[in-house]
């Protein structure tokens, strides 16, 4: 009895390259350091770059570098605002304290009030936080529903 199987190839093929060298050594330069789209695909030289791309080159490093200064000066004032004793007089710590917020934040454990909106409190919208004695005393009323909602639960 004989079988036809038309999903096995006729003729088995070998390798171009053999199995000892890394795949990358067999493709082309411009596979590896593939860019992105429009401007970023061509690969260019410093030498080959016109006034224009130099200028635009530039200004997106000035626009990074500004970007991480503010992020450091915020970062700064919530450390001042968080351990308020640290001072002036050790830098060592807030650096510290600094990078872990920048760690915190990359693994999103850090969450800013005002990027996300289902995060503030219903009462928080307005000004009824206006003054600490209010906001602790909303702060002991949610906290006396849950013991309260608690209770019922039990019995």
């Amino acid at each position: 009895e004989v079988e036809n199987r038309e999903d096995v190839p006729a003729i088995a093929m070998e390798e171009v390259l053999p199995l000892h060298v890394s795949h990358g050594r067999g493709v082309a330069p411009e596979e590896i350091y593939a860019g992105g789209k429009g401007r970023e695909s061509v690969l260019k030289g410093e030498s080959e770059l016109d006034q224009a791309e130099r200028n635009r080159i530039r200004n997106a490093k000035k626009k990074s570098r500004r970007k991480a200064r503010r992020q450091k000066l915020a970062d700064e004032k919530l450390v001042s605002k968080l351990q308020p004793g640290l001072g002036l007089n050790n830098p060592y710590e807030k650096r510290k304290l600094r990078e872990e917020l920048q760690m915190a934040r990359a693994s999103g454990k850090v969450v800013v009030a005002g990027e996300d909106k289902a995060w503030e409190d219903d009462g928080a919208v307005g000004k009824e936080y206006n003054t600490s004695a209010k906001f602790f005393r909303k702060m002991q009323e949610n906290v006396e529903s849950m013991v309260h909602a608690g209770e019922g639960d039990d019995g």
